[in-house]
């Protein structure tokens, strides 16, 4: 048996969570976001999921991410690259068959003085103020692509996690007006927040991402998503302490009676935050066991004490999944479920299920 971190991705969940989101635009094509080693839990195995469960057009953030993704899915699939593609990359670019996201007027009279005309993509900012074509630079976009136009014209929504919040209308009004021109384009808007959202927000193309993997904002009560992965990590030890013994470096926490701990292989060299240290938990069996002292490297303690026989060595403590929910961990370290996934290392053994 192996004595390192294991993260179970459930391909099935993932699959199944990407329909759920369609459900919710109606009359818009399902994408999914795969950037970022699809959040951590393997872009090739999870994009031939869902390639083979319907979906046709993927999204990633780097030119490399899009090449690695075109030998894995095959030669249908579409592939856009957010961060679009520099002068060195067009040749890779179009033997892969990807299209390049245009973030600025510079970057697409780049684009468009290649000697041949290879698709494109653009993204026009509506408040987000970190990639896209500013809204007053919109007429000066439509003259300089009218020789050879997009094929896809998208926004970003910056506050897409709180529903009610006015930006969210305000940015699709916006996106409406002025993506209007490009009438041959495919529109693209809604994130995993703003497919929730439903209605206008779908417009032709959805880009769910984090929602795919069982995490994000809140969805609506209609709306049940299941754990991308499972995070467990192996028992080591087992051992009794009494009150006044402290658990970890720093002595940081103390014991005021006598309790149960288990030292689990996990640690921030692989990728689980430090910050979690003595205020994430783990699960044995439906038990909940606090972290005590320090996350160091290699190693976390937790408090086992009612767990009772499920607490011994070579048994797995569950920290993300069925039992600890994604976002409640990442909160209670004090970052989101995305930072959560995508930092696991590769010591962490993917085992697709």
């Amino acid at each position: 048996m192996s004595l390192s971190p294991r993260a179970r991705i459930h391909l099935d969940h993932i699959t199944a969570n990407w329909r759920t989101i369609a459900a919710c635009t109606p009359g818009s094509e399902p994408g999914a976001v795969v950037k970022a080693n699809a959040y951590g839990h393997g872009a090739g195995r999870v994009a031939r999921a869902l390639r083979d469960a319907g979906c046709r057009t993927f999204f990633v953030a780097y030119v490399e991410e899009g090449l690695a993704l075109r030998e894995a899915v095959g030669a249908d699939p579409d592939i856009f690259v957010f961060n679009g593609a520099g002068r060195d990359d067009r040749a890779a670019v179009g033997a892969a068959r990807l299209v390049p996201v245009i973030n600025s007027l510079p970057a697409l009279s780049e684009w468009l003085a290649g000697e041949e005309q290879a698709p494109y993509a653009v993204h026009i900012d509506t408040g987000m103020n970190r990639l896209g074509i500013r809204p007053d630079d919109v007429p000066a976009l439509v003259e300089a692509a009218r020789r050879a136009p997009p094929v896809h014209v998208m926004s970003h929504l910056v506050d897409s996690d709180q529903p009610d919040h006015p930006l969210n209308a305000r940015q699709c009004e916006q996106f409406a007006r002025l993506s209007a021109p490009f009438e041959g384009a495919r529109k693209s808007l809604a994130n995993t927040g703003g497919c929730y959202l439903g209605g206008a927000y779908g417009m032709d193309v959805t880009r769910p991402g984090i929602g795919l993997y069982g995490g994000g904002p809140v969805p609506p009560a209609h709306v049940t998503l299941l754990p991308g992965m499972t995070l467990e990590a192996p028992i080591l030890t087992v051992q009794h302490v009494q009150a006044g013994e402290a658990a970890g470096y720093g002595a940081e926490w103390t014991f005021d009676t006598p309790r149960r701990l288990a030292t689990v292989a996990l640690g921030y060299g692989d990728g689980f935050p430090r910050s979690a240290s003595n205020r994430g938990y783990a699960s044995l069996g439906g038990h909940r066991c606090p972290i005590v002292g320090r996350v160091s490297m290699d190693l976390i303690t937790i408090d086992v004490t009612t767990a009772g026989p499920l607490a011994k060595p070579g048994a797995f403590a569950q920290f993300i999944g069925p039992e600890v929910p994604l976002e409640d961990q990442a909160k209670r370290a004090g970052t989101v479920g995305y930072e959560l996934v995508t930092g696991l290392g590769h010591r962490v053994r993917r085992i697709y299920e």
